[in-house]
């Protein structure tokens, strides 16, 4: 008897249980939540995307300073080692014994001395100018051994050494040594007013467009180099004198 009551008892109860309502959530409160959280997603990635583009944007610039200043250092070193030879020359515009240094608005050549850690060393004709190359233009500086000639005009078989990508487009400008006049090109017309010819500028500026370029201004000094160059008299090299 006492086992029929117990599972009488034990049905009952079961009964109770299945009346009473299941807990949890409703469809609407679903809804509500998946919604939420899908809100909560759009907001995480697009801080993420965010952070993303500030750090891209961030190395751009870092690597943009480091490219800089390497080119900056590195055409300082060859500017302050230009020859002061002169060379004689049969062209009516340049002075009769005066040492090739030729440039414009996009590109400037002369004769040199590269840094040794290029592994050549010694004189040679340097070029700085954009050339094409690839996908985009590059920024070059050609060089090669001198021969003797008072210039020189095989560029395509000189070796090159790329600086950057010329997507900053560079404007040359050369300081006059004794009026501080910033000029076009290199050399300047004669000047009936002044008995010594200016034979090379004391400086060289590099400015870069489009405006608000990541680059600033380079200012170059250009130093004659005269160690190498016993026949050059340091008293005809206008600015360039020590």
């Amino acid at each position: 008897m006492k086992n029929v009551q117990r599972l009488a008892l034990s049905v009952l109860r079961g009964l109770e249980h299945a009346k009473r309502p299941a807990k949890g959530f409703t469809l609407i409160e679903v809804l509500i939540a998946l919604v939420l959280l899908a809100l909560l997603m759009l907001v995480l990635t697009g801080a993420l995307s965010s952070v993303g583009q500030t750090e891209g944007r961030v190395e751009e610039r870092i690597e943009a300073a480091e490219d800089y200043r390497l080119t900056l250092q590195f055409l300082r070193d060859v500017f302050g080692q230009v020859s002061s030879r002169p060379m004689r020359t049969l062209n009516a515009e340049l002075p009769p014994n005066a040492p090739f240094f030729m440039g414009d608005g996009a590109a400037v050549q002369w004769i040199g001395v590269l840094p040794a850690r290029f592994g050549v060393g010694g004189r040679g004709y340097l070029r700085l100018s954009v050339e094409p190359g690839g996908d985009r233009p590059r920024w070059v500086l050609r060089y090669a051994p001198w021969n003797g000639a008072p210039t020189f005009e095989q560029w395509d078989a000189a070796a090159a050494q790329p600086l950057a990508e010329a997507s900053l487009q560079p404007q040359l400008s050369y300081r006059h040594p004794f009026t501080g006049a910033w000029l076009p090109a290199w050399p300047p017309a004669p000047d009936p007013h002044m008995p010594i010819a200016a034979l090379l500028p004391d400086a060289v500026r590099i400015d870069f467009s489009p405006p608000g370029a990541p680059w600033p201004p380079m200012l170059l000094p250009v130093n004659a180099n005269y160690t190498g160059d016993p026949s050059a008299g340091v008293g005809s090299f206008g600015g360039s004198r020590r």
